[in-house]
């Protein structure tokens, strides 16, 4: 009877340590990773637009399907968030694996002064990979919209600009399948923006 009871107890002890690990390993398989940034659920499909890039050549949103996008919406006239985000991308890109397939796209919402010659200079001198784009305005506010971010004019009459242009501050991050999936406020950490980066790349870009 004794050798019964202990195989009994033995057996019963394997079976709740079986339960445990299965527990423990759903919990692992089956957690979901949480986003740094906001978070756009389900994703939202945009139209595939197409703009001008600093070389004059039409480029359309399509062109960087099955990567990740990082889309700015600034000027180069801007005094502090254009610059200050575009460095925090460059901070976020630095080393990273697999960093050609993260396209960053800055759409200036200032076409009347950004020319393409002075987009490429202003992204090219963060990163000579950063893509520049701009147009009519006719043609980027619809894009704007799509985004739900907006952008208008404020006279200064203290400035030599003549104005400044306030305009949605936030980063938005395009999965593959060409859908806004995820937002950053200005001033994100670039390690919390990285870590969802890698997340994604090693997810397979969801």
């Amino acid at each position: 009877m004794t050798n019964k009871r202990n195989i009994a107890c033995i057996g019963l002890m394997l079976v709740i340590i079986g339960l445990a690990l299965l527990s423990v390993g759903c919990r692992t398989f089956g957690s979901e990773y949480e986003y740094q940034g906001g978070l756009i659920d389900p994703p939202l499909p945009l139209p595939n637009f197409e703009l001008k890039d600093t070389n004059g050549h039409d480029f359309r949103l399509s062109d960087v399907e099955g990567d990740l996008a990082l889309i700015y919406f600034g000027y180069t006239y801007c005094p502090d968030v254009c610059p200050l985000t575009l460095w925090d991308i460059k901070k976020t890109l630095a080393e990273l694996p697999d960093r050609e397939r993260i396209h960053v796209i800055f759409i200036s919402v200032d076409p009347d002064r950004d020319t393409p010659e002075a987009l490429a200079r202003y992204v090219h001198g963060f990163d000579p990979e950063f893509i520049g784009l701009t147009d009519d305005y006719q043609k980027i506010e619809p894009v704007l919209k799509s985004f739900g971010a907006f952008a208008e004019k404020a006279e200064m009459t203290d400035t030599e600009a003549g104005y400044l242009v306030n305009h949605t501050a936030r980063l938005f991050l395009v999965n593959p399948q060409g859908e806004l999936l995820l937002t950053y406020t200005f001033g994100f950490e670039p390690e919390a923006l990285r870590r969802d980066l890698q997340h994604l790349l090693q997810a397979g870009a969801g």
